[in-house]
């Protein structure tokens, strides 16, 4: 992609664009945002930050921006006040776009109201958006996951961002499902996708309930969804999900084992299904489309898409020449002298292919003893009756810390609950090392998602 601005990939139409609970945007709406009068206010600063609950006004503050001014940082209305606050500091913003009274009072320099309602000002002048033309590549700030640790900042561009993305007719036959915050790296993908690909994005209001977003994305004729492996075991534990008509199932950001894999088939028979590696830092990096797990051993000798792999001591490393080398505001780089990445994902070479192992960062210290909470998630959803699983770490006075699993089993009642934990440990028993099996194991009714669609790793 050459363009400067996002609004220049959007063709002016009354075609609807963005789909959301409280209305409809056409691509004409989108090329038009700037217009509103917040966004026309906060085209005369240069940092902006974006944080805002509602999707809708998301996607449109991201059109409106993009190529106008220098920086826009990404922010999730779910984030910590205390994050929040110092990566607002650390980007030097010089003024906040939210619909958060909160935000606009304790953390923003300038606080610029929105309107009362987004759909206000559709016009048919659509050449009027010739008085702001893009000229500028603005840099998009986002935050990694956080999963295992802090979350920091990486700053991207609109060219990084789509490096991999195509436009084509049978993309733009794709309506796409937004099931991510896209305030994230991944929500940013799909946002993308359903905008730049023309066939339209859906927006759920992300704080209703799953099966209630699904039911949007069924209204709306959502034939595309990308979810992390977790959010679709969620997912698909739905009777909604059922009536789905999907033609692209997408998976990223954790382990894609070949039990969900079968699973999304078997749910989705017409589905093209592609598993994806990427991340903030090193940004989308390749896709697997051949249904199996982990990735062919040849993408080491044949980079997918250009892009070069490399493993050392059994942790990923990928070339990124597009990304800024260090984490905005401080000295921290993530790319060493060669252009890599160090993706902090170990992987085990079997045969021809390689397979995710976990996170190192994320590995439980039992009495010096390392264990990947991944190995023991493995085990759990091996058996059928296991929909969801969470292993963690517990501090311990004795051994540092504990192995602790969280599993969602619905078809098992209530009261037989404590027995079906109880075979589940005779299970790790025979697979693990002592010092390996979980401490306790509790059957429980959800297992919590961070922003991202990810299972979080810091202590519960």
């Amino acid at each position: 992609m050459s363009a400067t601005g996002l609004s220049e990939w959007i063709a002016p139409s009354a075609r609807p664009a963005l789909f959301g609970t409280s209305g409809t945007c056409s691509d004409a709406d989108l090329v038009n945002a700037w217009s509103l009068p917040p966004l026309d206010c906060a085209l005369s600063r240069r940092r902006v930050v974006l944080l805002l609950s509602d999707p809708v006004k998301f996607a449109l503050a991201l059109v409106a921006l993009d190529g106008r001014v220098d920086s826009v940082l990404l922010l999730s209305a779910s984030t910590a006040p205390t994050i929040l606050a110092n990566h607002i500091r650390l980007f030097q913003a010089d003024a906040i776009l939210t619909d958060v009274p909160e935000a606009a009072k304790t953390w923003a320099e300038v606080a610029i109201p929105w309107i009362s309602s987004v759909f206000s000002f559709v016009s048919d002048d659509v050449a009027a958006a010739a008085a702001r033309n893009c000229h500028k590549a603005t840099t998009w700030t986002l935050a990694t996951s956080g999963t295992t640790g802090v979350p920091k900042l990486v700053e991207h561009t609109l060219a990084s961002l789509t490096r991999t993305m195509r436009k084509s007719v049978s993309h733009a036959q794709l309506r796409w499902g937004q099931l991510f915050d896209m305030s994230r790296f991944a929500g940013c993908q799909v946002f993308l996708q359903g905008v730049i690909g023309g066939g339209g994005l859906i927006l759920p209001d992300p704080g209703e309930p799953l099966q209630e977003g699904i039911n949007l994305l069924r209204t709306h004729g959502c034939s595309a969804l990308s979810a992390t492996p977790t959010l679709w075991r969620k997912i698909l534990m739905t009777e909604e999900s059922r009536q789905l008509q999907l033609r692209q199932v997408t998976l990223g950001g954790e382990i894609a084992d070949d039990a969900i894999l079968r699973s999304l088939r078997a749910r989705f028979p017409l589905a093209t299904i592609v598993h994806i590696y990427a991340s903030t830092e090193a940004g989308a990096a390749f896709s697997v489309r051949d249904g199996q797990a982990g990735f062919p051993n040849e993408y080491l000798h044949q980079p997918p898409r250009g892009v070069r792999l490399r493993v050392e001591r059994d942790r990923l490393l990928i070339h990124n020449p597009y990304v800024t080398p260090a984490y905005l505001g401080n000295s921290e780089r993530f790319v060493d002298d060669e252009g890599f990445v160090d993706t902090g994902d170990l992987v085990r070479r079997s045969g021809d292919r390689y397979y995710f192992c976990g996170r190192a960062s994320g590995m439980i210290n039992v009495g010096g003893n390392k264990l990947l909470p991944e190995q023991v998630e493995q085990i759990l959803l091996d058996d059928e009756r296991v929909q969801a699983a969470r292993v963690y770490a517990r501090d311990s006075r004795i051994t540092g810390q504990l192995v602790v699993a969280d599993v969602v089993a619905g078809s098992v009642p209530v009261s037989d609950r404590l027995a079906f934990a109880s075979q589940l440990l005779a299970r790790c028993r025979d697979r693990l090392d002592r010092w390996q099996v979980p401490a306790l194991i509790q059957v429980v009714d959800s297992v919590a998602l961070n922003s991202g669609g990810k299972i979080g790793r810091s202590q519960s």
